[in-house]
This record gives structure tokens, sequence and C-alpha cells, in this order.
């Protein structure tokens, strides 16, 4: 029995103790959510009493351009450029220029071995001399002919044979004399003359090489580079502002530092469908012969003038949750708030962004420290120097600490 006894203290006793821990455990829950309910108010109240340091700039007036960025190769100008083909077929005797070589119109590029055109020249000449002389012997053939019909002696159609004669003769001199100037001109084709003056900018074969007298198996390209010109494609909607004749100065990252004049001589009438651009041709003097072909140049060309714009630098310019332009306008004396503004932007540069709608000139707007803002937020104008930075007053407070103990 008393074993019975002290179960069912022990059992009461161990429900006892976990009621009273269920009861510390709810007061705890109780207090910490008592405690974390209060934490907005005093983190709104946080916020309110924080102040912002920024910058400003003012809203002033310039004139500012839009810029079309060109960029593309250089390419010789239309028929100055040509690949140098054999037109005939054959191995290559000798290549009498190399890349860079300077060239003549009519200049001799290479020599194709002609043994067997000289040969073929010596048959046309002989097949000449043969129907030269048929020729010879059908006239007096004929004549003699003649002859005898008036005498009564040969028959008329003698005669008549014998005109015959006397014009097959005469068609195959023709003929002979038309081979004979085909095999010349086929043994003057084995010297490869360059057809402008120019310098030979890419060599395809070297000597020894087997040529098929076809424009498939180039021998060397040779251009003139006292001009050049820069292929550039330009939006369809910027082919308007790029007139015939518009000056334009050109960089190439090849020569830091240095531009170069050109002029717009060719617009294209068609427009690619895929990229909605068309091809413009811009020519360039070359009289030094720096520019090479294939060389990328690039220019900067103002296509859109605004005179005496309103502009601001375009770190003043900040973005709302739903990408909106806008610029902080700070009001008030002792206690200054940034207003935010909405602003409707024009043309961009690195420099300047335009402003159409939302200041006016002489505001003054927030430059740094704008970013996260709010309408109405508290804000402190801290002095900026040339480039723009705050200036470092703890610094300057630092540097009058070290004065006055050099002095001590």
């Amino acid at each position: 029995m008393r074993i019975n006894e002290m179960d069912s203290k022990s059992r009461l006793s161990t429900r006892g103790f976990g009621w009273f821990l269920f009861g510390v455990l709810c007061l705890c829950f109780c207090f910490g959510c008592s405690k974390g309910s209060k934490d907005p108010d005093e983190s709104a109240a946080k916020d309110e009493g924080t102040v912002t340091a920024v910058t400003l700039t003012e809203v002033t007036r310039a004139d500012i351009s839009r810029l079309l960025q060109l960029s593309g190769s250089i390419a010789a100008v239309p028929n100055l450029d040509v690949k140098v083909s054999s037109f005939v077929p054959g191995r290559i005797a000798a290549l009498k220029v190399a890349e860079g070589d300077k060239v003549g119109a009519g200049q001799l590029i290479a020599q194709i071995d002609d043994r067997s055109f000289r040969d073929q020249v010596t048959q046309a000449e002989a097949g000449k001399a043969q129907a030269e002389a048929n020729v010879e012997s059908a006239k007096l053939n004929l004549a003699r002919n003649e002859d005898l019909v008036q005498r009564g002696i040969a028959a008329r159609k003698d005669l008549e044979d014998a005109r015959t004669e006397s014009s097959v003769t005469a068609a195959a001199l023709r003929q002979a004399v038309a081979a004979l100037s085909i095999a010349q001109l086929q043994l003057a084709r084995t010297e490869v003359r360059s057809p402008i003056g120019g310098t030979v900018v890419k060599r395809f074969v070297s000597g020894g090489e087997q040529v098929d007298g076809t424009a498939a198996t180039p021998i060397v390209e040779v251009a003139s580079l006292g001009e050049v010109e820069l292929l550039a494609n330009v939006p369809a909607a910027d082919l308007s502002h790029l007139p015939m004749g518009r000056a334009v100065q050109l960089t190439s990252t090849a020569f830091p530092g240095k531009s170069f004049s050109g002029r717009v001589v060719a617009i294209s009438q068609a427009v690619d469908p895929g990229t909605n651009a068309g091809l413009i041709r811009i020519r360039i003097p070359n009289g030094k012969g720096d520019l090479r072909l294939g060389m990328f140049l690039g220019a900067q060309v103002p296509v859109e003038t605004h005179l005496k714009a309103l502009v601001v630098p375009p770190q003043a310019i900040f973005r709302d949750e739903q990408g909106a332009a806008r610029v902080f306008l700070v009001e008030g004396d002792k206690e200054k708030k940034a207003k935010a503004s909405p602003v409707k932007l024009g043309i961009e540069t690195l420099d300047h962004a335009e402003l159409l709608d939302g200041a006016k000139e002489g505001d003054k707007v927030i430059l740094a420290g704008g970013y996260g803002l709010t309408d109405g937020a508290k804000v402190s104008v801290e002095a900026a120097d040339k480039e723009g930075k705050k200036d470092a007053k703890p610094d300057d407070k630092k540097d009058d600490k070290d004065d006055k103990k050099d002095d001590k």
C-alpha cells in the first residue's frame, strides 16, 4: 500500500512541475511579443530623426548635342582595289613583287612560263604563211581560166571552180590571221601586269606555283591608298542627319591623340531589314599612308544640338522604383528637406543631362547622397570640392588638434 501511495505522490509532483514550466514559457512569450511590438515605432522614430548628408549642384543652361557613334573598317576606294589574276593557265616562272611594294599601272608583276605559248605563235605564223601562198596560187589560177574562157579554150565550169577556190583560200587566210592574233595575245598574257598604280597589299601565291588562268586563283592584290574609305552602318533613323559632304572627325586606338578628317561621299538607299541600318561611306585622305585596309576607326558625330538647354550633371538624376527619372530639390532654411520632382529628360551625354520639364534655371538639386532618399527626407548640405567630393571635416579637425599639440 505504501508503495502505491508513493507512486501516486510522485506522479502528482511531476505533473505540477510540468504545469509550472508551461506557465513560465507563456509569460516569456507574452513579454517578448509586447517588446517586439514596440520596435516599429522606435524604428520609425529613429528614421524620422535621420539626417542625410548631401551635396548640391545648380540647374544651368548650356548647349548640348546628341552624338552618333560611328565605327567601321577601312576599305579602298571603289575601282582602286583589284585582285590581279593571270588570264592564261600555267606555272609562275617569276614573281616580281611582294607585300608593301609600290607598283605603277602596267608594271610587270609576274611571268607565266611561256614556252608552249611561243610554240603556238610559231604554228599560227606558219598557218598564215601557208594561207597566203594558197591565196596567191588561187589568184593565178583564176586569171588563167578567165583568159582561156575568153579565147574559148577552157570550159566555163573551170572558171567557176577557180573563182570558188579563190574565195576559199581568201577565207582561210583571214582565219589564219585571226589564229595568229589569238596566239600572240595569249603569249602577251603570260606577262601579268598591274592594271592600276598603288601598293601590293597581299600576295596569294609564290613563284613556281600553278595558276588556272581564272579569277579563282589571284596572284596579288593591289590597292591605291592615297585615299581610303570608312564603311559604317548607321541606324535608319539617323541616316537623314548625315547629308552628303558632311565633315567627320575620326579616331583610332592605333593612333592615340590623333584624328583624321573625312567627309560623307555616299549614303546607301537600301536598309538591311535584319539590323535596320544603312551603309555610309566616308572618304579620308591618306597621303602619309597611316591608314591601312581593315583598320578600325570610330567617330562621334553631332546629329542634334539644343542651344542653351537646361542641364544638370547626370549624377543628379535619380530613378524611382518604376524607373522614372527625378531630381531632388532642397527646400527650407534651417531645417532642409529633399523634395522629389519628376523630370522629363532630353539629350543625355557623359557630362550633362537635359531637363525638358520639372526644374527651372537656378534650382538647387542634390548631386551626391540622393540614393535611397524619400520625398520629404531631412538633409544636411555639405560643401563639395571641384571634383564633386564632400569636404573632409573630420580630417580638418584632426589637423587643428595636431597644430595645437605642436604649439604646446
